[in-house]
């Protein structure tokens, strides 16, 4: 099935942090897509600190808003911000309570469209502890590849079509470059430039553009 509508949620990787050209991967991902003479609308519905459960209570209304004339693909991308701790505290959300919020958005997302479902980045671990206006954070590669890791377990066993984005990169001297070039969490432009074009040769991916 083809979709004019494309609906990418997830946080701020997603909405494109620290990129000069403001698209983030979702809006390189789309741009110029078209089928037959209708162009594809591709939202970008990122939001800076996401977790999987802040995804989880808006994607439906998001999706809704912006859906007159049918479903659309659903594109998620969440885990960074579940792993990450602030002030010195436990993970934001735990693996299991994150495994379990993850397979309701998708169980639910499943009912009424397709979706793909796109895993975390790496950053650079020299910027910890990140300073923000709202905590001091801590975020570890290997917390995010045991998210990562179980995420793609789950959609093995769910049946929901996962992309590992997090071994490649972590040993990517491209993706390593663009995470200089911008802050150690959020890559510079050629980082999401990198993203979208991973995303893009997917043959899931393909099979719905």
């Amino acid at each position: 099935m083809k979709f004019v509508r494309i609906f990418c949620f997830g946080d701020s990787i997603t909405l494109g942090c620290n990129d000069s050209q403001g698209l983030g991967w979702p809006g390189r991902l789309c741009c110029g897509l078209k089928h037959g003479d209708d162009e594809v609308a591709g939202y970008n519905l990122g939001v800076n600190g996401d977790t999987s459960r802040d995804i989880e209570l808006r994607w439906r209304t998001e999706a809704a808003a912006r859906s007159r004339n049918g479903p659309g693909l659903m594109l998620f991308a969440f885990g960074f911000n579940d792993a990450a701790k602030a002030d010195g505290n436990v993970v934001q959300v735990d693996l299991a309570a994150s495994l379990a919020t993850a397979g309701r958005i998708m169980s639910a997302a499943q009912s009424i469209s397709q979706i793909l479902w796109i895993g975390p980045t790496p950053l650079d671990e020299s910027v910890n502890p990140m300073q923000t206006d709202e905590a001091s954070w801590e975020m570890r590669n290997a917390e995010i590849e045991a998210y990562d890791q179980a995420y793609a377990a789950l959609a093995r066993d769910i049946g929901v079509d996962y992309l590992q984005l997090f071994p490649e990169f972590l040993s990517s001297p491209r993706y390593q470059a663009a995470l200089a070039a911008g802050d150690g969490v959020h890559p510079g432009d050629d980082g999401y430039a990198l993203i979208a074009e991973r995303i893009a040769s997917w043959e899931k991916w393909l099979e719905h553009v």
